[in-house]
């Protein structure tokens, strides 16, 4: 189920060690970006427990569909919304996701295990039409968490996340092992991974989007201001030893 990708013998990620996953990947990516504003103590505070700085006050709501991932060809496709803001850590211009979320248990499994994303399962719609409208939604364990809808407009801003020629690239995280004797990690440390990607020109549009509030998820309360939305495709999306550049950048416990 795994395509032309096979589990590496002692990798760490295979059983009895964990769930059942390959290292590589592969899958075209089809992305609808909404840039956003957002007050900017919000954002500190969701990462008061990291070692990044914050770059500025824009958060990008990406609602990503893959096509034939291969960690989920048992469904045809996988999906993500990624609540990203652009930080940097030592020399890095990167992203970090203060909220994400995902369709494909394999891909929860493999995103939180071995690069500390804040994944949690999800269900989703994601519909396009012949003239590139886009319709959508995202739900966790039946709850709405966001509704859109993105018409493209070729006279609409497409927005940055950073301004100026250098952009954000790669995501970096605390990842983080839950001691199991008391409620704090035994065990943290930084992770950055940069996947191959080559996206198309950004298609813009005007978008709407509708947070629902959630106690357990958040992402409404940040009360994002919309500046901007475009979508774009890549052919080249995946992951693994060949093809990515992933770093265990420091550890911070113990």
């Amino acid at each position: 189920m795994f395509g032309n990708y096979k589990m590496h013998p002692n990798s760490g990620v295979n059983p009895p060690y964990a769930p059942a996953y390959p290292l590589e990947w592969e899958c075209p990516l089809r992305t609808l970006e909404v840039v956003t504003r957002v007050d900017q103590s919000k954002l500190t505070e969701l990462l008061s427990d990291t070692p990044f700085e914050l770059v500025n006050d824009r958060v990008a709501f990406r609602y990503m569909l893959s096509p034939g991932h291969t960690l989920a060809l048992h469904a045809g496709q996988m999906f993500d919304l990624m609540v990203s803001v652009p930080v940097r850590y030592e020399d890095l211009l990167t992203h970090t996701h203060i909220f994400m979320y995902c369709s494909d248990p394999m891909g929860i499994a493999a995103g939180r295990e071995v690069f500390g994303y804040t994944k949690k399962d999800a269900t989703y719609s994601f519909d396009e039409s012949p003239n590139g409208a886009i319709e959508g939604w995202v739900k966790r364990r039946g709850t709405p968490l966001a509704d859109f809808s993105f018409t493209p407009d070729e006279t609409a801003p497409v927005v940055p996340l950073v301004e100026g020629d250098e952009q954000p690239a790669g995501e970096i995280h605390v990842r983080r092992v839950p001691h199991p004797e008391r409620p704090e990690p035994v065990y943290a440390d930084v992770v950055y991974r940069r996947t191959p990607l080559e996206y198309s020109t950004p298609l813009a549009g005007r978008v709407t989007m509708k947070l629902h509030p959630s106690e357990y998820d958040p992402i409404a309360a940040l009360e994002p201001e919309i500046l901007g939305a475009h979508f774009m495709t890549s052919d080249v999306y995946g992951g693994g030893f060949a093809v990515e550049d992933r770093r265990l950048l420091k550890r911070l416990i113990p």
